[in-house]
């Protein structure tokens, strides 16, 4: 009874280790992995935003984005990304560029570039609760 003990928590033990070594593979990722565009997605190109912060584990980012023509108002959003983790490095306030994904109800925030400094982007003041003046 004892030997067999001890084989169940070698086999238990070397199924965590693979188990855990695929769940760290999968956490880095190289430039080249991204999540795959929603199918049949229309593409709303070079909408240019205001970034704000990642969120959801870097899975997504907040970003205060302009008018994207014939489709939504500017606002402040949280957008699916195709390259967790690749925001990391930006700042608050960093002006940005990207490609807009969506099918549906999924959305995604694709090829996401730095705009030079000198660019300026005509976003409303957010207001909180949705108001439209300030108090």
């Amino acid at each position: 009874m004892h030997s067999f003990g001890i084989a169940y928590s070698i086999v238990l033990l070397v199924a965590l280790l693979l188990f855990g070594g695929f769940l760290f593979a999968g956490c880095g990722g190289s430039a080249d992995d991204a999540l795959p565009p929603p199918d049949g997605a229309e593409v709303y190109s070079d909408v240019r935003g205001e970034f704000q912060a990642p969120a959801t584990g870097g899975r997504d980012m907040i970003v205060h984005h302009d008018t994207i023509p014939d489709f939504m108002d500017p606002m402040l959003m949280t957008l699916p990304i195709d390259r967790p983790g690749s925001l990391d490095t930006l700042d608050t306030g960093t002006h940005i560029v990207f490609d807009l994904h969506v099918s549906g109800g999924n959305i995604q925030a694709r090829n996401i570039r730095v705009l030079p400094d000198t660019v300026t982007l005509d976003l409303p003041n957010p207001r909180p609760n949705g108001a439209d003046e300030a108090p």
